[in-house]
């Protein structure tokens, strides 16, 4: 039998905005946030793209390290990453719950 787990569990802390975690980010627990936001341990804030990319280098994986490189150093690949994000977010309510899990090996 597989366990699934979130991915970046024990790498990265998730919480809802809902939560009042935010706040001291400046993030209102009311307010709707529009994208995915990363709060790095530096204190940068990421969204969008950006976010999702780093999250995934954060979890040691090779295309995330790869993406998030082309993300801060391609000007394009940045540009189309962003809108590739505004596309999926805006159906994100239509993507299967099991797409955001992996295996625990």
């Amino acid at each position: 039998m597989v366990r699934w787990r979130k991915a970046g569990e024990g790498v990265i802390d998730f919480a809802p905005v809902q939560s009042g975690a935010g706040e001291a980010y400046g993030f209102q627990a009311d307010q709707p946030m529009g994208a995915l936001h990363l709060v790095e341990t530096g204190g940068e804030i990421r969204r969008g793209a950006a976010a999702v990319f780093r999250m995934m280098e954060l979890c040691s994986s090779p295309a995330g390290a790869l993406l998030w490189k082309l993300y801060r150093n391609v000007p394009a690949f940045r540009v189309f990453a962003d809108l590739g994000y505004h596309l999926v977010s805006s159906i994100r309510t239509l993507l299967p719950a099991r797409a955001c899990r992996i295996p625990k090996a």
